[in-house]
């Protein structure tokens, strides 16, 4: 092939890296977004059941029912997250690998292959400004365990956390007298 195709074949699977990968996020924020506020509706109902059971009234049916449904509809969203989430992450890493290949073909390229060996905790050479005339030199960055799975940690324990309190969401109404 010849070097132009190779770029336009490059730069395809670039953007087309790019775009999975911002959709992989757009959809967690939406859903994280998407929880927050009706957490924060169930939150509101499950007081209001709480505070009449504390002053010893029988929280209203269609109360509980409301609060239960809204939980219902919180799990619908958590178990979304979690199955279009872990989908996308191979998506995403598929087109991530079919980059890595293709800078193999070019010489220099180094732009998601020092990536990956960033993200698998190995030093990579990074521009640094140094002081002296404002001048580039490369330096070298590592990131610690922490650092490298905190993210995919993060991915993984949010959406399971909103699931969790979506079901206590559910059980609290019918727990009280």
């Amino acid at each position: 092939m010849e070097l132009h195709e190779w770029l336009s074949v490059y730069q395809a699977v670039s953007v087309t890296a790019a775009n999975k990968e911002r959709t992989y996020w757009n959809v967690g924020g939406t859903c994280l977004v998407a929880s927050v506020l009706l957490l924060i509706l169930g939150v509101v109902l499950g007081i209001a059941v709480l505070e009449d059971a504390y002053n010893g009234y029988v929280a209203t049916p269609g109360l509980r029912c409301l609060t239960t449904a809204l939980a219902a509809f919180g799990v619908l969203i958590s178990t979304y997250w979690l199955a279009i989430q872990h989908r996308m992450s191979r998506e995403v890493a598929h087109w991530q690998g079919l980059l890595r290949q293709l800078e193999g073909e070019f010489a220099g390229a180094e732009f998601h292959r020092s990536g990956l060996r960033l993200l698998m905790g190995q030093p990579v050479r990074s521009p640094t400004i140094t002081p002296h005339f404002d001048e580039w030199y490369p330096g070298v960055t590592r990131l610690g365990w922490l650092a490298r799975h905190l993210a995919c940690l993060t991915t993984v324990l949010l959406p399971t956390a909103f699931l969790v309190a979506w079901v206590a969401l559910a059980i609290l109404p019918w727990a009280v007298p």
